[in-house]
């Protein structure tokens, strides 16, 4: 692996982005629902916090190929539907 530092702030979001889409890989393999919902809540909230989705849709596709993107939950409503907290 290298030690060099990342210089660029393009570099950092595609290491996170490579990051994060391996882990939703191995989660939507365990857990497809749970994916698909707390997928849709980041969705969601980065929306709504006006920093747009674009990554995160192509992670979407990426990890759950043919799903049809994610209906917006409340907290609430996603608590209720697969119990626990979403934090």
């Amino acid at each position: 692996m290298s030690q060099q530092p990342v210089t660029q702030i393009d570099d950092a979001v595609m290491q996170l982005t490579n990051g994060l889409l391996a882990l939703t890989h191995v989660l939507a393999q365990v857990s497809p629902d749970l994916t698909k919902g707390y997928l849709g809540i980041a969705m969601h909230g980065s929306v709504e916090a006006g920093y747009g989705d674009s990554i995160l849709k192509a992670i979407w596709e990426k990890a759950l190929p043919g799903a049809p993107l994610p209906v917006a939950l409340s907290p609430e409503d996603f608590a209720k539907r697969f119990g626990g907290s979403n934090s």
